[in-house]
């Protein structure tokens, strides 16, 4: 199962909120795979800058910057789980934040897997603050299992991936 978490550390400057993007998105002087919402992509400084933009914008420059969350896979799911599924996973988390700016990025110079997501804190939209609840964090653990699982079962032979869809449709008419 993979694992979806907070990064409990405070970005109160700009220089941290820029350290954690190029963090995301480079590694070693190269890009990782990466995406971004509400972000024209480019290069990392660039990006940065438009989500400091939006910051000036609604004048909380001096708040929390940003929110950090890490999703790791585990060696079995690298079995299944690729860098291109990972940066597919990943637009799919930053769906979840649809009045923020996410920006992601994909590494792999670990043992496992894993993808780190830098959110904005103030909403392009309105400049409301974002925070997420244990139990939103939980519901997010929850929406990832499901999109591991998708993952896991378009790598099965199209004989099995049609057995599994019969016993869950069969689930739900019992």
């Amino acid at each position: 199962m993979p694992i979806f978490k907070a990064v409990n550390k405070c970005y109160k400057g700009e220089r941290d909120f820029r350290d954690l993007v190029f963090y995301s998105v480079y590694k070693n002087g190269t890009v990782n795979l990466c995406g971004a919402q509400a972000v024209l992509m480019g290069d990392a400084q660039g990006m940065c800058r438009q989500m400091m933009d939006v910051k000036k914008y609604f004048h909380k420059e001096n708040s929390r910057q940003a929110l950090h969350y890490v999703l790791s896979f585990s060696g079995e799911e690298e079995n299944y789980i690729k860098p291109m599924d990972a940066l597919w996973i990943g637009y799919a988390v930053a769906a979840c934040f649809p009045k923020w700016q996410v920006v992601f990025g994909v590494h792999e110079d670990t043992d496992n897997l894993h993808v780190h997501f830098v959110v904005n804190c103030t909403s392009f939209v309105d400049g409301k603050a974002f925070g997420m609840s244990h139990a939103q964090l939980r519901e997010m653990q929850e929406y990832v299992d499901v999109l591991t699982e998708h993952c896991h079962e378009m790598g099965l032979p199209i004989e099995e991936r049609r057995e599994r869809l019969f016993q869950r449709i069969e689930g739900l008419a019992g």
